[in-house]
């Protein structure tokens, strides 16, 4: 069982969808994490998705990506998104 303050990432995208687990909440039986993207990551890949809440089996313990990581993977979403000229 996961628990509030770890550090996590989503198993369907491991290379940006990771931050901590908030809390825990139990629906009709099932027990959902709620989870806070990291917030290094400078463009979210949906606002729906920075404070979600997921399925244990949907996510998996990772340690905590140093600034030099996010910073990398902020710099390939920059170079990948369409910007349009003023």
């Amino acid at each position: 069982m996961l628990a509030t303050g770890q550090y996590v990432r989503h198993r369907m995208a491991p290379d940006t969808l990771m931050g901590t687990i908030e809390g825990v909440e139990t629906q009709r039986g099932r027990v959902f994490y709620r989870f806070r993207q990291d917030p290094r990551l400078r463009e979210p890949i949906s606002a729906s998705l920075r404070n979600a809440s997921f399925l244990e089996d949907e996510l998996e313990l990772c340690d905590r990506p140093s600034d030099e990581y996010w910073a990398d993977v902020n710099a390939r979403i920059g170079h990948s998104s369409w910007r349009v000229a003023a």
